[in-house]
């Protein structure tokens, strides 16, 4: 069987794990969600969903990416080199929010090092901080509850609104 008719197979096959994969935020969950999913078959699984999930983070804006990176995934059919991987966990990481947030980081900084090395966490390690900066930043920018009404009913404000988003994202490290 050739790869495309495997891929279209599993997709097929697995639909509702891979809808359910793309729309789980928290990346952690993904190895108990394909726990049905013979061993042999999980990593495909992944590459199909991956992509989709990078999609509706990115259209969504809770994916915190300098927007050169945006549309070089785009491009690529938000199928992720290494390097946008380490910024999607360096993102994933700073919007970690709640009473848990340091034994989530804790465990996901684990993972990583476990799955690819010291030195991968180090190269994500540092994206932290120009990431965080970047959701502080849009955080104080945010237009107070009061105006949000104008902002959604308005293409100038609208407008204004998104050129802040994107000033904030541009200074994250698109490399």
């Amino acid at each position: 069987m050739k790869y495309i008719e495997i891929i279209e197979q599993l997709c097929n096959e697995y639909k509702s794990i891979i809808e359910h994969l793309s729309n789980t935020d928290d990346l952690t969950k993904w190895g108990v969600i394909v726990q049905v999913v013979p061993k042999e078959s999980r990593e495909n699984i992944f590459n199909i969903a991956e992509p989709r999930w990078i999609e509706r983070k990115i259209t969504d804006g809770t994916l915190l990416l300098n927007p050169k990176v945006c549309k070089e995934l785009s491009a690529r059919n938000f199928k992720p080199l290494s390097v946008h991987r380490k910024m999607v966990w360096a993102s994933t990481l700073v919007m970690l929010e709640g009473a848990n947030s340091k034994e989530r980081f804790d465990t996901i900084k684990n993972m990583i090092i476990k799955k690819h090395s010291n030195i991968w966490w180090f190269d994500v390690y540092k994206r932290l901080k120009p990431t965080y900066v970047a959701k502080s930043m849009l955080k104080n920018k945010k237009i107070k509850n009061a105006s949000s009404f104008a902002v959604k009913h308005s293409l100038f404000l609208c407008s204004v609104e998104q050129s802040e988003r994107i000033k904030a994202l541009e200074n994250i490290p698109s490399g």
